[in-house]
């Protein structure tokens, strides 16, 4: 039996610990991931909505996932467009405007609402009000959500087109910031009509709104990877959306959810059409 003397021994000791660690950098080391997500309500909503899904994905990932909401729809755009989000979850509008620019985005899953990757948007009215039909908005004010929304701006001023209305034809509109803050206005007299997902309709029809016209149906909202993250870790990511069945993390972002899907860039082909044909806002 050898013995050390107490400097030996802690020396030794040391060497002994020095030798089992690991010579590669821990996973715990890496950089965590940053999920983008575009302001369609307010931020300390969607981080709530979304920090199940944080945490689920870093378990299957063993990487941190840091939550980012970005100011404007324009800034997320921008930052998405440039390739400087590791994940994105990006609404169809938005989508198909930065493939209108650079193709080949890297789609990881769209989402489902009770099994289809499609989903609506609404015109409200107040439920007192006169407005029957669409054809009703005639010189009416109009309440839109942010230029870039697809159900607070794009999918109204088609519903609207297809009823014999531009939007110069209304009274007046403006821009607000969310779905949330249409409804409000909406509610609240300052507007008589606005366009919002028929998720965000449900949460506030019980205070007094109406649906006066539904959207065909729209593919539903998608995740995308950063192209500069390792073909590993995206496949990781896919495999963990797509097999995500759990109510406890699906509902919170989206109350009619029941998990993720396969989902390609020809999906979008036909709201594309839309946004093409519709063009831009007048003025701009």
């Amino acid at each position: 039996m050898i013995f050390f003397s107490g400097q030996a021994a802690r020396l030794f000791l040391l060497l002994f610990f020095l030798c089992i660690l690991p010579s590669s950098p821990s996973r715990a080391a890496e950089p965590p991931l940053e999920l983008w997500i575009h302001p369609y309500l307010p931020a300390p909503e969607l981080v709530r909505r979304f920090t199940p899904l944080a945490r689920y994905l870093e378990a299957k990932t063993g990487r941190k996932i840091e939550i980012r909401i970005s100011s404007t729809y324009e800034n997320y755009k921008r930052r998405v467009g440039e390739d400087r989000a590791d994940l994105a979850f990006v609404g169809p509008f938005a989508y198909v405007q930065m493939s209108e620019h650079q193709r080949g985005r890297t789609i990881l899953a769209a989402l489902e609402g009770n099994g289809k990757t499609l989903f609506h948007g609404v015109i409200a009215v107040r439920r007192d009000g006169p407005i029957k039909t669409v054809q009703d908005l005639d010189g009416k004010s109009f309440a839109f959500g942010d230029k870039d929304s697809t159900m607070g701006t794009l999918v109204p001023r088609f519903m609207l087109r297809e009823a014999g209305l531009g939007v110069d034809r209304l009274g007046r509109y403006s821009f607000l910031h969310s779905h949330n803050d249409v409804a409000l206005a909406v509610l609240g007299g300052f507007y008589d009509a606005g366009g919002l997902k028929e998720e965000v309709f449900h949460e506030y029809a019980p205070r007094g709104l109406r649906i006066l016209v539904r959207s065909p149906p729209i593919p539903e909202h998608l995740f995308l990877a950063g192209k500069k993250l390792p073909a590993p870790l995206v496949a990781t990511l896919r495999n963990a959306l797509l097999q995500l069945k759990d109510p406890a993390v699906l509902t919170p972002i989206q109350k009619t959810a029941t998990g993720m899907a396969m989902a390609t860039d020809r999906d979008y082909d036909g709201l594309r059409h839309i946004a093409r044909n519709l063009g831009p806002m007048p003025g701009e």
